[in-house]
């Protein structure tokens, strides 16, 4: 596996939040830039985009999704069953207790 899918994946299972520049280091991302940059730069990417044939940016986005397309689907689905059974769970229901109860859970 790659270095960058492992250091994803120790983020989303432990739950810790990240930054920008950590995202592009894991490459969730393309560009990180300072706030008042972003607007200008997505108009400059708009743009650019805008003087390309409308048919070709279709087509090319088309293949590019074509070959994530099945697999995306294939993942929502295996989470909603995933979500509905951990969501009706003891180790959930504990969770939201300890939770309205101001502790932290106790999972067995």
């Amino acid at each position: 596996m790659h270095d960058s899918y492992l250091r994803a994946a120790e983020i989303i299972l432990l739950g810790h939040p990240f930054d920008a520049p950590t995202a592009l280091n894991l490459r969730l991302v393309t560009k990180v830039l300072p706030d008042a940059e972003v607007l200008g730069s997505a108009e400059k990417i708009a743009q650019e985009l805008a003087q390309k044939p409308l048919a070709a940016i279709k087509a090319s986005k088309q293949l590019l999704r074509r070959q994530t397309r099945p697999r995306v689907a294939q993942a929502v689905q295996d989470e909603l069953v995933e979500f509905s059974e951990r969501v009706r769970s003891a180790d959930a229901r504990e969770a939201l207790t300890a939770f309205f109860e101001k502790r932290h859970p106790r999972f067995n």
